[in-house]
């Protein structure tokens, strides 16, 4: 399924608040399919988080047509990206570029997460962030966990349109670490 460059103008993001439902059920397919556990909630989670007013569960939408995921965290200061996929019959078509440049227009500094660069998958998804204007950081990063057995994953942290300093950087991970981790849900459980 190839979508013409011309109808790419109408794309846009469609918040989710529920997890059912047939676009809801496609996209946590996606989502599933698109990053492993470690890397992602469990439904019960998402539950929870997407009470949260920050935690935006967006559809990719272009002409009424599902096309993929953005799940991010948007403050008053930036908009931290934790999970962007696409479908796969969709890639390389410029829906991620577009669906990026969605984000950028809301003019606050993008942060997300990728795998260091360690394989041909993640040089080309380290390569599609750059070409889409992300800088990588400097910074040491461990992914904020999402159950409290995982193990530490080491991440690359990127921003956009500039690279973050050490400051900017530590409020994004103290944010991580009092909203998205599962400390924050079970802070929430014991109140």
């Amino acid at each position: 399924m190839r979508i013409p460059q011309e109808k790419r103008l109408s794309m846009y993001l469609k918040r989710m608040k529920t997890i059912e439902g047939e676009l809801a059920e496609r996209a946590m397919a996606l989502y599933q399919s698109a990053f492993p556990a470690i890397e992602r909630r469990d439904a019960a989670e998402h539950l929870r988080v997407m009470k949260k007013e920050d935690y935006h569960f967006d559809l990719i939408m272009q002409n009424e047509q599902f096309c993929g995921v953005m799940l991010y965290w948007e403050t008053a200061d930036f908009i931290f990206l934790e999970h962007f996929a696409t479908l796969p019959e969709l890639r390389g078509q410029g829906i991620g570029s577009a669906a990026l440049s969605l984000l950028k227009a809301k003019g606050k500094p993008v942060i997300l997460e990728i795998e260091p660069p360690a394989d041909e998958l993640t040089r080309r998804r380290l390569g599609f962030y750059q070409r889409n204007g992300f800088k990588v950081t400097p910074h040491r990063h461990i992914q904020a966990k999402y159950r409290p057995d995982d193990a530490d994953l080491v991440l690359t942290v990127l921003s956009y349109p500039h690279g973050i300093n050490e400051e900017e950087y530590r409020r994004f991970y103290r944010y991580m670490q009092r909203e998205v981790s599962c400390a924050a849900s079970a802070d929430e459980r014991s109140t």
